[in-house]
């Protein structure tokens, strides 16, 4: 049993009772009943003192006893009303009626918790059934008037309320009530003049101070709206709404400390009340705590998923976090619901903005009516609009009249001097230097004067301006590494060094001032000397990432790729949710050709950032090079779900369906791009690559006249109309659509598709002379003199082709694919350099099934077959499916004189049904040694 205090009658009478209890007596109904009217009575007492939640646990023990009381069901239903639990409220209040409390003694409790929750026609449902019974009381006048003014009945609402005073004039319900339809017919003096009237007649009531705080409220009285609230406090200590309503106002104020105090006490007393969830958020979000806000808004809004505010605040606190798809469904969400929300709107517009998407913000700013709006921050958002669009005079406009309706705004007139900066604007200086007069002690618009100056290579005017930027900032180490850059640009490398030291003696972790020193010591080749800059940072801040990846990149400088690798980790280690340290290792990794470790690291940084957009297109470029579509496939479609309006990840996610031989999925998905940026090239092209693939000529066609109405001045449509006829085998009207290509914009890519016009017309000497042509005045082209040597390897003009590929190992020694070739053609031509090169070429891959068929067949050729038989049989092992290697093997077999093995092989070679072009010499081989057996 509870120990309640001072009330020692009490006590003892509950010991007694303990004692018969314990040695087997029975207590009686009667005791039973005592008991539990004891408990009521204590109840009432802690009710009388304010201390509510001891009541309340008086009445539930009350109710362990006899559920069936309906004075203690009444009274906690009352109780819970009074401290804003209006739920429990009614389930109590209900049960009481149930119990046969009278309808008239429960309805004015009952009807206030409806309120309280919104159930207006409730109300007037259960407030008919008490009028019926005797002439209405004050009391329910009163109800039945808030009730038809929550239903918008205002005529209803006056009558009632008029009714209620008529039967007594200090009536509070009633006076708030008058004071409410006051404010619905924006007589604010008529409103006040009623709730003072409530407050003086009703010194302890505290709704009428409650609704006096909110009235103060809405007319930014802050501070009497405060006091307003503590007289409510006064009274009730435990009134969860007023408590939550002073903290909303704190909030405002700014006042974080009083305010998270009202939310822990509130929390304590209705721990399952959503305002408390919800402010709690807005605290964490003013504070900058933009996860623990967003922790609070998903519990909020899991249970109650439209609660407006909730989703509001959950869009402002994302858009904070970056998550800007989440916050741009919030936002829409919330507008959909109040489309005139101004705060929502420029938020939505912004975030749009940050997205990349200037022409749908532009949409989004529409309903704002940007041209005769009288809101600074209304033309501040069109600026950023138009800024975004690259509209600079529409910019300075807005901002103009921003700074026209609000003129001692340091920040918009900071932004005025960004857009007239943007244009080159004389006056850009002068705005930002009144913007560094307004400001106070930010130095916004000094940094951007700074900036400005020493883009403009004005080193001194800059000097003097990092001067004045220094008596608002002289502990930040920001000044000396403006100072530092300044002196750099005036080549006053000494004064330079002095700034950067001095701005790291006021801040050793100063990271930029650091870096800016190691890149002296590396020009000075000091890079033992720039290392310990970082090292010294990692001293002061052993975690410091940024720092760390420096490290790596002098490693990285310095050719010391283990140690690149092992900083990154140790960045990854330091920081476990930092996502670079997972990209760069993926680039790395991805620039070595080892795609396994490159999808490994670029997981990684999806399972820290899952929605990161790099994270993702990095994962799905090293899945698309290491072959392995269907995931690349998944990637690209959570990217382009990512980044609906964005045109880049919709064109790789087509690359991927293309390489899937997936082309209608792939024409989808660029008709899609192209729905977002019609004049999108490479979407086009892709498009008519893929229409040519499916045979799809006259589609191809269409695309690539219309390229070239877009871009007169581009060969790209050219290209892809040439590309089209070469497909239809039209040769003459394919080397037309080249050569005007090639006359627009000569390259080697335009005149390689000329030869394969000219080839494809059996014009091959011609195409050749062409390319050598381009390559004696392009001596360096390498890509073309190796497309020209091959083709003439395959017309088997041997000796062109190895003069082109003897140039070219000059040019690039090591080169495995000139060295195997031009042992190849040399081979041909029976010139005994060419085992020689087919060594060289094995020397650099020893097990590329191409090298070892080129060096085996060399060596049988060069009637060596028994050493030929090793490597041969090793290309074989590499690449059993290449039937010309088998081939080379089987020949080679037979001049070893192992003619039962070159059988078998032949047998096997033939039975795979594989075409190779010596098949028929394959077959009689295979009949001579048949004969032969």
């Amino acid at each position: 049993m509870h120990n309640f205090g001072s009330n020692k009658r009490v006590n003892k009478w509950v010991m007694l009772s303990t004692i018969v209890v314990l040695i087997g007596g029975g207590t009686t109904a009667c005791s039973k009943v005592e008991n539990t009217q004891a408990l009521i009575s204590q109840a009432k007492q802690f009710q009388q003192k304010g201390d509510n939640q001891a009541a309340i646990i008086q009445l539930k023990n009350a109710l362990q006893k006899t559920p069936d009381d309906a004075e203690a069901r009444h009274l906690l239903g009352m109780i819970y009303q009074e401290t804003g639990d209006p739920a429990s409220a009614e389930k109590e209040l209900r049960k009481a009626l149930a119990l046969g409390m009278g309808r008239d003694k429960v309805a004015p409790g009952l009807g206030k918790v409806l309120l309280m929750q919104g159930q207006f026609q409730k109300v007037l449902d259960e407030t008919d059934q008490t009028a019926a019974k005797k002439p209405t009381s004050p009391e329910i006048l009163g109800l039945r008037g808030n009730a038809y003014l929550g239903l918008g009945k205002y005529q209803d609402a006056k009558q009632s309320f008029e009714q209620a005073l008529q039967s007594r004039d200090d009536f509070a319900d009633a006076l708030l009530g008058m004071a409410r339809l006051a404010i619905e017919d924006k007589d604010i003096d008529a409103a006040v003049s009623f709730t003072d009237l409530a407050v003086s007649k009703n010194p302890k009531n505290i709704d009428a101070w409650f609704f006096k705080g909110d009235l103060l409220r809405a007319q930014g009285k802050i501070q009497p709206a405060l006091d307003a609230y503590g007289e409510a406090l006064k009274i009730m200590p435990d009134n969860t709404p007023a408590r939550l309503s002073r903290a909303s106002v704190e909030l405002a104020a700014g006042k974080f400390g009083e305010a998270r105090a009202d939310i822990e006490a509130a929390r304590k007393k209705a721990p399952k009340n959503l305002m408390v969830d919800y402010l709690q958020a807005l605290l964490d979000f003013r504070q900058g705590k933009h996860a623990a806000a967003l922790d609070s808004l998903q519990q909020i809004l899991r249970a109650t998923p439209n609660h407006m505010p909730s989703v509001l605040l959950a869009g402002a606190v994302q858009f904070s976090l970056g998550s800007l798809q989440q916050a741009e469904q919030h936002l829409k969400t919330y507008l959909d619901k109040d489309p005139n929300s101004l705060y929502a709107r420029k938020l939505l517009v912004a975030t749009q903005l940050r997205q990349g998407r200037p022409d749908d913000a532009a949409r989004t700013l529409v309903p704002l009516d940007p041209e005769h709006s009288n809101d600074a921050g209304v033309h501040v958002i069109a600026a950023e609009t138009a800024l975004a669009k690259k509209q600079f005079a529409q910019a300075s406009e807005h901002f103009e009249k921003a700074a026209q309706i609000s003129p001692n705004n340091a920040a918009i007139r900071t932004e005025l001097g960004l857009s007239r900066l943007a244009q080159g604007d004389k006056r850009a200086l002068a705005d930002l230097q009144i913007a560094s007069g307004l400001e106070g002690e930010s130095g916004r618009a000094d940094i951007l004067i700074v900036l400005s100056q020493i883009k403009s290579r004005q080193y001194d005017a800059a000097l003097t301006s990092i001067a004045v930027l220094e008596k608002k900032m002289p502990q930040s180490p920001l000044p000396w590494n403006y100072r530092g850059v300044a002196y750099l640009g005036k080549k006053d490398i000494a004064k330079a060094r002095d700034s950067f030291e001095h701005a790291l003696k006021l801040d050793p972790k100063f990271f930029t001032a650091a870096a800016n020193l190691a890149q002296l010591d590396l020009k000075d080749g000091q890079a033992t000397n720039a290392r310990k800059r970082f090292e010294d940072i990692l001293k002061a801040d052993p975690k410091h990432l940024l720092a760390m990846l420096a490290i790596a990149d002098l490693s990285l400088l310095q050719k010391d790729e283990k140690a690149y690798t092992n900083w990154l980790e140790k960045a990854t280690n330091a920081n476990p949710q930092a996502i670079q340290p997972h990209l760069l290792q993926a680039r790395f990794q991805l620039a070595k050709g080892d795609n396994a470790k490159a999808v490994l690291a670029a997981r990684e940084a999806v399972n820290v950032q899952p929605k990161n957009p790099a994270a993702l297109d990095l994962l799905g470029t090293a899945q698309f090079a290491s072959k392995d579509l269907g995931n690349a496939l998944d990637t690209y479609r959570k990217l382009a779900d990512q980044l609906p309006n964005q045109t880049e990840p919709q064109l790789k996610l087509a690359q991927v369906q293309m390489a899937m031989k997936q082309p209608g999925d792939a024409r989808k998905t660029l008709l899609g791009a192209l729905g977002t940026k019609p004049d999108l090239i490479e979407a086009q092209l892709m498009l008519g690559s893929l229409e040519i693939q499916s045979a799809r000529y006259d589609e191809a066609h269409k695309i690539a006249k219309q390229i070239q109405q877009q871009k007169p001045a581009s060969p790209a449509g050219l290209m892809l109309e040439g590309d089209t006829a070469l497909a239809r085998k039209q040769y003459p009207a394919a080397l037309a659509a080249f050569e005007r290509a090639h006359k627009l914009a000569p390259s080697p890519v335009t005149l390689v598709r000329l030869y394969q016009a000219l080839a494809g017309a059996g014009r091959f000497e011609e195409g050749e002379k062409r390319l050598a042509s381009w390559l004696a005045s392009h001596p360096q082209d390498g890509g073309t003199r190796l497309y020209l040597a091959e083709h003439l390897i395959a017309r088997g003009a041997f000796k062109a082709a190895s003069e082109h590929y003897l140039l070219q190992n000059q040019q690039t020694p090591g080169n495995l694919i000139v060295l195997n070739n031009l042992a190849w053609a040399l081979s041909e031509l029976k010139d005994n350099r060419a085992l020689s090169y087919a060594e060289q070429a094995l020397k650099l891959q020893p097990n590329n099934p191409t090298i070892l068929d080129t060096y085996g067949w060399l060596l049988t050729q060069s009637g060596q077959p028994a050493k030929g038989l090793d490597p041969l049989r090793r290309a074989v092992s590499q690449a059993p499916g290449v039937a010309e290697i088998r081939w080379h093997l089987a020949v080679t077999l037979a001049k070893s004189g192992d003619s039962a093995h070159a059988r078998q092989e032949l047998e096997r070679l033939l039975a795979s049904g594989v075409a190779f072009p010596h098949e028929k010499d394959a077959q009689n081989m295979l009949k001579q040694l048949q004969i032969g057996k």
